[in-house]
């Protein structure tokens, strides 16, 4: 009876010419060609496509109904997992009041105010194609808003969370050469064959991880000061991935060194973590200052669970005027980040920011070309990543961009194992 009366009240809504709606599309295509070829089964140039409608329907003053999915197709990828991938992103029914919201819906979250590395976003599981450049995935959720004057607050409650999309089994971006497990002893060294197949066990929850997850924010504002606390108890956004293997221990000391067979099986874990959080930003003259840190703590009873972690950004950024028509904005950032136990895996996206300073800018000249360069280096194992991208707009509405990355560092470091993915992309996107 009630999905009757509100679908009577909507159409009433749009009869009476309340409504309103408006649609914008996204598209774009992009060649990616990595500079190194591993071997047959693994892809040394994609092709992508990717949609991202964006529609917008205003039923009346205090309803709107939101959505905007998004589409990428990659048929040259010999990951089959990775093909394909769909994703309804924000698409939500909102009430709204004069200072509140209510949403509905598959939501995103965007917490914290750091860049590259942002240890106050947990709430969103994401897609891990390509663990640098991960992406949000839409939560089915509920999430209540609302602002003051100088204090705002935002409450999600998620009943069943989705749990984060790994790399495929035939992936670039899992280990080729030598994989390091989480293990809590941190004395396990996989050393990989040339012919080396991956296969992925079905996702576990310990502990019912995503079931009834949720989080709260709280921000103040004052004149050039913000401060916020979060939140948050529920799964983790990055699974344990432990391997199931068979092979030969060729070294016992300092580290169980494992020659392993060709059949690699991993099994996923999600876990349940309790964490809180607190974020700084100070204007001060032409200068943004920044500072981010959260505590989280694992819990359950497993033995491979993480324990407690610490995670801190210090940040700093600036606008500078270049010319009488440009501009560039440049931003200096470090992390660092404490443990129970060292978490030495090269598959931890996390442990890339453990002890690392981040360089960038993004400069624009007459809103036509933009150049953006990003740096980061870890200090313990020494290794780096560096990008380096030129964008032109043409006519309002199309952006050519060239993309170039390195990644240099051991084989066995959290970076390192990425070495052999250097690549360049060009791109094409329009907007509707």
């Amino acid at each position: 009876m009630k999905y009757w009366c509100g679908l009577f009240l909507l159409l009433s809504s749009f009869a009476r010419g309340e409504s309103t709606w408006n649609l914008g599309v996204r598209t774009k295509l992009e060649a990616i060609h990595f500079g190194e070829s591993l071997d047959d089964n693994i892809t040394q140039n994609q092709f992508r496509f990717e949609l991202n409608p964006d529609l917008v329907f205003n039923i009346s003053e205090t309803w709107e109904l939101k959505t905007s999915p998004v589409y990428i197709g990659d048929p040259e990828n010999k990951s089959e997992k990775e093909k394909n991938f769909f994703d309804w992103n924000e698409s939500y029914l909102k009430l709204q009041g004069e200072t509140w919201s209510l949403k509905v819906g598959s939501t995103i979250v965007n917490w914290g105010v750091t860049d590259g590395f942002n240890p106050l976003d947990p709430v969103n599981s994401r897609q891990y194609f390509d663990p640098l450049r991960a992406r949000k995935l839409g939560e089915a959720s509920l999430v209540l808003s609302q602002a003051f004057d100088f204090f705002d607050y935002e409450l999600v409650y998620i009943p069943q969370k989705r749990g984060s999309l790994l790399p495929g089994s035939q992936s670039r971006w899992l280990p080729r050469e030598i994989y390091v497990p989480y293990t809590p002893e941190n004395n396990i060294v996989l050393v990989l064959p040339s012919e080396l197949r991956y296969t992925f066990k079905e996702e576990e929850d310990l502990d019912q991880a995503r079931e009834q997850n949720a989080a709260l924010r709280l921000q103040f504002h004052a004149a050039g000061f913000d401060l916020g606390v979060m939140g948050y108890e529920g799964s983790s956004s990055f699974p344990l991935i432990q391997p199931e293997v068979t092979g030969a221990i060729t070294e016992i000391t300092p580290k169980t060194v494992v020659e392993v067979d060709p059949d690699v099986l991993l099994r996923q874990r999600f876990y349940r973590l309790r964490q809180a959080g607190l974020w700084l930003v100070r204007q001060q003259g032409r200068y943004l200052l920044k500072y981010a840190t959260s505590y989280s703590q694992s819990l359950g009873n497993n033995p491979n669970l993480p324990g407690w972690l610490h995670e801190s950004v210090l940040a700093i950024e600036k606008t500078f005027s270049v010319g009488s028509e440009g501009s560039l904005i440049a931003l200096l950032q470090y992390s660092f980040i404490n443990s129970e136990f060292r978490n030495d895996s090269n598959l931890s996206v996390t442990e890339i920011f453990r002890d690392a300073w981040m360089g960038g800018g993004r400069f624009s000249c007459q809103e036509l070309w933009t150049v953006s360069f990003l740096g980061l280096y870890h200090r313990d194992s020494q290794s780096s990543y560096f990008e380096l991208g030129l964008s032109r707009r043409f006519f309002d509405v199309w952006t050519a961009t060239l993309m170039g990355n390195s990644i240099q560092g051991p084989d066995d470091s959290v970076l390192g194992v990425y070495r052999k993915n250097d690549s360049v992309s060009l791109s094409l996107s329009r907007s509707f």
